[in-house]
């Protein structure tokens, strides 16, 4: 990856779907297995739908930790190399707590 070319980072915010039966989809391939961190979040370098870009793992403005946390856990258990492909479901649903807020939720398939 060249210094001038930094990839586009993946942007939460375009995926909408609020049904956990017919959630987003985002199919995934690992470039690097090492996360890095920016000012703002927690990074994989991939391709998401055959365009290299940066997914955030975790922004650090959100206590929403559920992909960081899945993926060190895939990570854990081998399932994480360079040219893994898996897909990313995700959706959200009202949040547990806090009444008129929103929690976005991720499935990891491999």
């Amino acid at each position: 990856m060249s210094e001038t070319e930094f990839p586009p980072f993946l942007k939460w915010g375009n995926y909408h779907s609020k049904d956990t039966e017919n959630p987003d989809i985002l199919k995934v391939e690992v470039l690097e297995t090492e996360t890095f961190e920016t000012e703002f979040s927690t990074n994989l370098r991939t391709n998401v739908d055959g365009i290299e870009m940066n997914i955030p793992l975790q922004n650090f403005e959100s206590k929403n930790k559920q992909l960081l946390r899945k993926f060190l856990e895939a990570q854990k258990k081998n399932k994480i190399q360079v040219g893994t492909k898996f897909k990313i479901k995700t959706w959200k649903e009202p949040h547990p707590t806090k009444k008129g807020f929103e929690i976005r939720r991720f499935e990891l398939v491999f």
